[in-house]
């Protein structure tokens, strides 16, 4: 009591204080509070500053009445200007104790009936008693950090309660990013589109090479298929090369080192595919397993004039496979779009959550949420 300090930018004085409490049918308190008197000599008003679970709100009276849509539905609001106010709580209160000097009849607010309306940081309070059941007084709610609180009254932020749960006001931690980011994040993959479209028309596709080649095994090295050479072909500029195999194989596999060699330099790019593919009947239902092709993608080949070199090796027995080659210049690489994409909307996906995991422990405190 009579500690002085400066809230909103105002020189106020505690002059008094209550504990408050929701309490149920029978009139026993189940959730309590405290409210602290503030007057402003300055504009001779008062200001409530409560607390529940260390979050803070500046309570002032409305300087009007607001008119609730849908009063009597759990979906019940007030609509304004600065966005809709929910319907959030609503309940009995009861004074406890009180100490010092207030600005209204402290002994008559008694089982009050309180609703609550939020349109976070703000909440609207609708205020009637049963002896005016019709009549109510209205307030106006702003949330308050504890630091605020803190600095307006000289205080340690260790002597202020601890925040439990989240806040019926209390902001969500992208409330104000949210937007910008959502605008950002909208152009980014916009260009990232323009982008991937840009480049398959400025650089289309290329089908360099698409030939049937038959693995032909080696009599003297069972299992071993001889040296399959393609036809050659040109690349004309540096470009990235998706190769696609696709193969005959039935119940077999084979494994394929392929080697695509420049004609003039001899230079070399290697890779293997292992494939294979079963398939058969059991208890009268089909099933198999694996895959007949596969496909490489080699980067920044340079110009020049190439064919592959295929080294088939597969098991001794069943008929060898055909290998029918496919190599295309400037593929799309959507994969690659893919990732990008997804690197890109990573950040926004982790706020966005975060905005709405934040929202459902705030409704999760109400019998009024969207879910209840």
């Amino acid at each position: 009591m009579g500690t002085s300090g400066i809230l909103a930018g105002q020189p106020c004085r505690v002059v008094g204080c209550t504990e408050r409490a929701e309490v149920n049918e029978a009139g026993e308190p189940q959730y309590r509070w405290l409210e602290y008197q503030l007057y402003h000599p300055a504009t001779k008003e008062y200001t409530q500053l409560a607390v529940y679970n260390g979050h803070w709100l500046a309570v002032r009276p409305a300087k009007r009445n607001y008119h609730v849509l849908d009063a009597q539905t759990r979906r019940a609001y007030v609509g304004q200007p600065d966005g809709i106010y929910k319907l959030y709580n609503r309940y009995k209160a009861r004074v406890l104790f009180a100490v010092g000097e207030f600005d209204w009849d402290i002994e008559g607010d008694d089982q009050a009936v309180i609703s609550e309306f939020i349109c976070p940081p703000r909440m609207l309070v609708e205020e009637k008693t049963e002896k005016a059941p019709k009549a109510s007084t209205w307030y106006q709610a702003n949330n308050l950090e504890p630091y605020e609180v803190a600095i307006g009254f000289n205080l340690r932020l260790s002597d202020l309660p601890a925040q439990e749960g989240v806040g019926a006001v209390q902001p969500d931690p992208v409330q104000t990013s949210w937007p910008a980011l959502r605008r950002l994040t909208a152009v980014a993959v916009g260009l990232l589109v323009l982008a991937q479209v840009a480049l398959a028309i400025l650089r289309p596709s290329q089908i360099l090479l698409n030939e049937n080649l038959h693995v032909v095994t080696d009599p003297a090295t069972p299992g071993t298929g001889k040296v399959i050479v393609s036809p050659s072909f040109t690349l004309p500029t540096q470009s990235a090369l998706q190769i696609d195999l696709s193969t005959t194989l039935n119940n077999q596999w084979l494994e394929l080192p392929v080697s695509l060699v420049n004609e003039q330099t001899g230079q070399g790019f290697e890779f293997t595919k292992n494939i294979e593919y079963y398939a058969g009947v059991e208890d009268g239902e089909n099933w198999s397993e694996g895959s007949r092709d596969a496909n490489a993608v080699l980067s920044a080949v340079p110009a020049g004039r190439y064919h592959l070199n295929l080294y088939p090796l597969t098991e001794a027995g069943p008929a060898a496979p055909d290998i029918q080659v496919r190599v295309e210049a400037n593929p799309p690489l959507i994969a690659n779009f893919l990732v990008v994409l997804a690197l890109l909307l990573l950040y926004p996906a982790w706020q966005y959550w975060r905005g709405s995991n934040h929202e459902t422990r705030r409704w999760d405190e109400s019998d009024y949420g969207p879910t209840a």
